[in-house]
């Protein structure tokens, strides 16, 4: 899915982003921190998993500058993007994705700073959304409270790694850590025992918590294993298993 965006793209505009940007802020970047936000802002709704309609992509002014005329361009294949996502992961769009790209100072060349927000909606909708975001939040707290605890102490700074060397920074403001075989995941695993959207981390509070996503080969912490209903908490020393792919929490 996110190798045809980026085709989409480079049909688009010819090629001519790949010659723009050698070496900055590439339009996949977008895509990937598009999908993260939508993630994060997920709710669970009367109708399942709800996302946000309106998504802003902040970038550097020089990034910007470089995007010039292609912005539209970027806007309209990012919002095809995230349909296809949600679709491709059960997650129930309020309305047609809406993209802004927009400049800010404070965020360095080369990176994208994404939110995603629930805006201009019917007032019945939006009473189900404020009543939704309530109540997801009462979920995750009460994820928190019954995940199964983490045996190993929390670091300041964890990293995901594996033994292909695959290193996954795992940073709160991150909010969520999403793991499996697709392209647009933050950590891509190419093994055809793990699903495509295999599992997912979730920063709760001031713990990561591991969420399996209904995978077809499982997911295990410590040879305990995680539930799409259960998630598992995790800490320094912690060794995950998606199918049979071993990745392990270690700190800097």
């Amino acid at each position: 899915m996110l190798a045809r965006f980026e085709r989409l793209v480079e049909q688009a505009v010819e090629g001519s982003l790949r010659r723009v940007l050698p070496t900055h802020l590439q339009p996949v970047q977008l895509a990937k921190a598009a999908a993260r936000a939508m993630e994060e802002a997920q709710i669970i709704g009367v109708r399942g998993a709800e996302v946000p309609n309106s998504y802003e992509l902040r970038v550097a002014p020089a990034d910007m500058e470089r995007f010039g005329d292609y912005t539209s361009t970027l806007s309209h294949e990012l919002s095809r993007y995230l349909v296809d996502y949600a679709r491709e992961r059960g997650l129930r769009l309020v309305a047609e994705p809406r993209i802004e790209l927009l400049e800010d100072e404070a965020v360095r060349p080369g990176s994208v700073r994404a939110q995603a927000r629930f805006v201009d909606l019917a007032p019945a909708v939006r009473n189900e959304v404020d009543a939704a975001l309530e109540g997801t939040r009462r979920l995750r707290l009460a994820d928190l409270a019954g995940a199964h605890a983490a045996p190993h102490a929390v670091a300041d700074r964890l990293w995901l790694v594996d033994s292909l060397g695959q290193r996954v920074p795992l940073e709160p403001a991150a909010g969520i850590v999403r793991l499996g075989r697709a392209a647009d995941n933050d950590a891509i695993i190419a093994n055809q025992r793990v699903s495509r959207y295999h599992a997912q981390l979730r920063w709760v509070e001031s713990t990561w918590l591991l969420y399996d996503l209904d995978s077809t080969n499982g997911t295990w912490v410590d040879e305990q294993r995680v539930f799409p209903s259960q998630p598992h908490a995790l800490g320094l020393g912690a060794v995950l298993r998606l199918g049979d792919h071993e990745l392990r929490v270690r700190s800097e």
